[in-house]
């Protein structure tokens, strides 16, 4: 009877193959933290923000202004003067703007100067920097500034979720290993008390003896121990994976009793071939470059703004005028002769103390983001062929550990054998019984490992969690 015992174990320390029903495979986990966890959301909405102020910046720079003003004074009764002025400023990406406009004035008591026909003038013209404004101005700048900072948010919400994802698939990787050796801890216990009341029969009726009644107590005191902790590792398992699961509106989701992880799939390990074409691409698209990229890349163009506003502030405008009645007058433009209007601005602080520190901040900003860049380089370089390195022995541990299975049942399979044959003893059975145990709950460890070291490599590369097909 003990020996038809010990072939069940054999039996139920087969590989186990969680059932179809209530599954929750790695990548359905994986999806749905990737969709509605708050972690993900909050990076989307990182994103969307960092989108929103780059349109904010280049609305300022490139949308169309339309201002007006009217001002009249009457006294005594007499209109003293009736101002009216509008004017449509048209921003270019060149830093020239095109401008529109219409002056009427009425009244008594007005300055030559401002004299207009009765119907008003039109004007059309432009306003060209000729000192700062040439290569860049403050429109311009803040504009690129926003795209880049947008490029780095894109970045920073990308690695935010690939660390969530990381942890996602370590805390569904500990689950399947829990769920395994807690299956093979119940299993040992129960198997373990019935050899015990088999041990007590066989007692009862002289084939053993008593002795043997203390050893079958003994391994059944060690077994429900280690089922003990088993079970709370199960438990903490799957509270971590619980915690995780969240539906779109925002909810917890409670993760069903009967539910238990699906199918384990690990993918071999790159080759030298594939790892280099991924860090290849990952040296161009990876978040945390592509985050400090885009720092460094809004740093450049402070930098340029900077170094633009130390020249003289020089505005030249011209624009042709022309009776509203007769439109026809701003054909010509920008033709020299006619009615025109000129006029130029110029202005420049003397010791340019403020201009020169913030081209030196600007500098030093700078120079501070290349090198973080070329940090986040190096840093991911390493990262991956570390967690490369790892893939491979987690790889090669796996399949060590298999076979050291297979041969833990083989041992089992002729100690049951010489003990039915009465060249064996309850205390070795008993011990090739744990040996296949523990050597089953390694295993279930060495894959978790190895799921682990595969989601860490995908985070080293900046990829999602499941690597991209070789």
């Amino acid at each position: 009877m003990i020996g038809a015992l010990a072939g069940l174990m054999l039996a139920v320390l087969a590989p186990v193959q969680a059932p179809q029903a209530d599954t929750l495979t790695l990548a359905a986990f994986l999806a749905e933290v990737r969709a509605h966890h708050p972690v993900a959301r909050q990076a989307t909405l990182l994103e969307e923000r960092a989108s929103a102020e780059a349109q904010v910046a280049v609305g300022r720079l490139f949308d169309p202004v339309l201002s007006a003003s009217w001002d009249r004074k009457q006294f005594g009764g007499s209109e003293y003067y009736n101002y009216l002025e509008a004017d449509l400023r048209v921003p270019t990406p060149l830093g020239v703007d095109v401008t529109l406009g219409l002056d009427r004035t009425r009244g008594t008591r007005t300055g030559a100067d401002r004299y207009t026909p009765d119907a008003g003038t039109v004007s059309l013209g432009l306003s060209v920097p000729l000192g700062q404004g040439i290569v860049s101005d403050r429109r311009r700048a803040a504009a690129a500034e926003a795209r880049a900072l947008r490029d780095a948010a894109v970045g920073e919400g990308a690695a935010a979720r690939n660390r969530l994802l990381y942890e996602a698939t370590i805390a569904w990787a500990d689950w399947h290993a829990a769920t395994s050796v807690a299956t093979l801890a119940t299993e040992g216990v129960r198997l373990a008390e019935v050899r015990l009341d088999a041990t007590r029969q066989r007692v009862l009726a002289g084939d053993a003896a008593p002795i043997d009644t203390i050893e079958a107590s003994l391994e059944v005191a060690r077994r429900r121990a280690a089922n003990a902790f088993a079970t709370a590792d199960l438990v903490a398992a799957r509270e971590t994976v619980e915690a995780m699961r969240w539906d779109a509106v925002g909810a917890p989701v409670a993760l069903a009793d009967a539910m238990r992880p699906g199918a384990l799939s690990v993918d071999p390990p790159p080759n030298d071939t594939q790892l280099a074409a991924w860090l290849e691409e990952a040296r161009r698209a990876h978040p945390e470059v592509r985050r400090t990229a885009g720092r460094a890349d809004a740093a450049r163009a402070a930098r340029r703004q900077a170094l633009v506003e130390l020249l003289p502030d020089v505005t030249a405008k011209v624009a042709r005028l022309a009776d509203r009645d007769a439109l026809e007058g701003l054909s010509g433009f920008p033709e020299a002769g006619g009615n025109y209007s000129f006029g130029l601005k110029a202005s420049t602080s003397l010791l340019l103390w403020s201009e020169r520190g913030q081209a030196s901040a600007a500098a030093a900003r700078l120079e501070s983001a290349d090198l973080g860049v070329a940090d986040a380089l190096r840093r991911m370089t390493a990262a991956a062929r570390t967690a490369a390195a790892m893939l491979e022995a987690a790889s090669v541990a796996r399949e060590n550990q298999a076979v050291a299975v297979r041969y833990a049942r083989r041992l089992l399979e002729a100690e049951v054998t010489r003990f039915d044959a009465g060249e064996s003893t309850l205390f070795l059975l008993n011990l090739r019984e744990r040996t296949l145990l523990d050597e089953s709950a390694r295993l279930a460890d060495t894959e978790a490992k190895a799921i682990t070291a595969r989601a860490a490599l995908a985070v080293a590369l900046g990829f999602p969690a499941v690597l991209p097909e070789s």
